[in-house]
């Protein structure tokens, strides 16, 4: 049985703790038997539990990654907690917002590899809930997450796009998502929120609207894992990234990225994720302007986000993301699926 689920931080954490030291092979530091990889199994995290992830792995998992040497079924879990996974051991790849990926890499307790790309565009949408006149900003509740995190610099920079000085706002905390905020905005908690696409629909259902609408082609999301994992389990890495891109390619096929749809939503229902309302709503937005379809994006792209970060202090001045990156296995999965190769292999 297939599992996929939400682990609570403080229980991730016990387990991550107990599993520091584990040599049972199902890690980052052991070897599998599988049919010639030394990982039998991938073991991944990912920071949300949205529907589109949960069928993007799913399809890799049913279709792609038994063929290419993983011989179990894959271990997934949706938990904020991924960079404690990976130094723990428990998993050996994770899917993360990039911004928290370069705060951990710069802080350096785990020697991290950025391997590829789930998501090269950053979405910029702002939101303001019914009675809010988009003229008159000024002074209101606007919300970017909790402390430190990137959307706060995102509304920040479409408040300034906007003409209104972000200073001029009362900025509120938020914990979790841009689910989260949405909730607020809509509860009257706050009057202006940084959101994301798939929350257009509701917001204008609940009288309010969006007012900037925009995407930035950043690496926004990335896979990672460890500098030993890397080393050492060279060969899994890359048949898990071949299957991550190749279920990507095929979910997406189609004039209209639809070809596949039905039968990509079957497996996963068949695993017992049903898309709720809205879920697919935003189906051609994703294949579009969310994810990386294959799997990269230029290199040019990571120094625009590099400079991002040192400017909002996610790590220091100077920094140089190239020494935590290796692109080798993405380089080997885009041409054997034929696709376009970037940021290719970095000298």
């Amino acid at each position: 049985m297939k599992k996929h689920f939400r682990v609570p931080a403080v229980l991730l954490a016990a387990t991550m703790l107990a599993a520091c030291g584990s040599d049972d092979g199902g890690g980052g530091g052991g070897g599998g038997d599988g049919e010639g990889l030394s990982l039998d199994q991938v073991r991944l995290a990912i920071d949300g539990d949205d529907y589109m992830n949960q069928l993007a792995w799913m399809v890799a998992d049913e279709k792609y990654w038994p063929d290419l040497g993983f011989t179990e079924p894959a271990e997934v879990f949706a938990t904020d907690e991924y960079i404690a996974g990976l130094a723990g051991g428990d998993v050996w790849v994770a899917q993360g917002e990039s911004d928290v990926i370069w705060s951990a890499m710069a802080e350096g307790s785990i020697p991290l590899t950025v391997i590829g790309v789930e998501k090269d565009a950053e979405a910029y949408f702002l939101g303001i809930r019914e009675g809010v006149d988009p003229n008159n900003l000024e002074g209101l509740k606007v919300s970017g997450g909790a402390a430190g995190d990137r959307n706060i610099t995102v509304a920040e920079e479409m408040l300034d796009g906007l003409g209104v000085d972000p200073e001029s706002m009362e900025w509120v905390q938020i914990e979790g998502g841009s689910d989260e905020r949405l909730q607020a905005l809509l509860a009257g908690q706050i009057d202006v929120a940084a959101l994301q696409p798939r929350h257009v629909g509701p917001l204008e259902e609940s009288g309010g609207q969006m007012i900037v609408q925009e995407y930035n082609r950043v690496p926004q999301e990335v896979w990672v894992t460890t500098e030993d994992v890397m080393e050492e389990n060279h060969d899994a890495v890359c048949a898990y990234l071949e299957g991550r891109i190749a279920a990507k390619q095929w979910i997406s096929a189609g004039d209209d990225y639809t070809d596949n749809q039905d039968a990509a939503i079957a497996i996963a229902e068949e695993r017992g994720e049903t898309p709720a309302e809205g879920d697919l709503d935003e189906w051609e937005i994703e294949m579009t302007e969310n994810w990386s379809l294959t799997g990269g994006a230029p290199e040019d792209s990571f120094d625009e986000w590099n400079d991002g970060m040192i400017k909002a202090g996610n790590v220091p001045e100077g920094f140089e993301w190239r020494d935590h990156a290796d692109f080798s296995c993405l380089t080997q999965a885009q041409e054997n699926l034929g696709l376009e190769v970037e940021p290719g292999n970095l000298d």
